[in-house]
């Protein structure tokens, strides 16, 4: 499919409700897209993140993609990217961050971790980004992720409603801990975590046991799935010494130590 044939598939999946949407999507080409200096090879017909990249040029979560990379630009960084997808935050974070700086993506679903294998390839950053095939959670083990019908990037160890389930992987488990041990050796460190609900199953088990070298200068969450959770995890992280510095599309932003930020 060539540039123009692809602007009106463009045109029209924009102009299309949901009914006539579920029909294109299988139509939607395998597609490399530049933004934020790095280029992404998106598979837009079963991921939403994907296909928002293929329509609109950009991540659905722009705003909070800038905020981090604003943090980090030209800075030794250690950057956490829990959920990672396709790559879309681990990639440009990767490229916008200073010499000695290590992205680890962290990605569980096999089909996802390739596509996120890939786009650091295309992108030559396999130097920086450090992939971890696998979950977050309490302790080391393993677990079933739930796979969601038409959404790679909506898999989940909470689970997914029945009449969307499309499968499970047995994927292996590991606690967040140890990847934060020497953060304070970097100029800073930030967190991204979007993980389906599972928010408090990773973060209170570190939340625990960690020490101020250990803490990441800013932490930005998915917290629309804040219901599903077990516990008070935004009171807990506001307790650690975070404050909310942006909200929107869907995350909450907490920033810990401001003055370092700006340094």
């Amino acid at each position: 499919m060539d540039r123009n044939q692809q602007k009106h598939l463009r045109k029209a999946f924009q102009a299309a409700g949901p009914k006539v949407r579920r029909h294109l999507r299988a139509l939607l080409p395998q597609s490399a897209i530049s933004f934020a200096g790095v280029e992404l090879l998106v598979n837009p017909q079963d991921n939403y993140t994907e296909q928002c990249i293929w329509l609109n040029g950009e991540p659905p979560e722009a705003q909070s993609l800038k905020a981090l990379t604003d943090m980090i630009a030209g800075k030794r960084a250690l950057v956490l990217d829990i959920g990672g997808n396709c790559g879309a935050f681990a990639v440009p974070l990767a490229r916008a961050a200073g010499d000695g700086s290590r992205v680890i993506a962290f990605e569980p679903n096999p089909v996802m971790l390739g596509r996120l294998g890939e786009n650091v390839r295309r992108n030559d950053l396999g130097h920086v980004v450090r992939i971890e095939g696998c979950a977050l959670g309490a302790e080391e083990g393993e677990a079933k992720l739930m796979l969601r019908a038409g959404n790679y990037g909506q898999a989940s160890l909470r689970g997914v409603a029945a009449s969307k389930v499309d499968g499970a992987v047995c994927v292996p488990v590991r606690p967040l801990a140890p990847y934060l041990k020497g953060a304070d050796d970097y100029d800073v460190c930030v967190m991204k975590i979007d993980v389906e609900g599972f928010e408090d199953s990773v973060l209170n088990p570190w939340l625990d046991q960690a020490g101020e070298a250990d803490m990441p200068d800013a932490i930005l969450m998915e917290t629309e799935h804040a219901k599903e959770w077990d516990t008070d995890l935004i009171g807990r992280v506001t307790a650690a010494g975070y404050s909310a510095s942006f909200e929107g599309e869907g995350n909450t932003l907490f920033v810990r130590d401001a003055g370092r930020l700006s340094t």
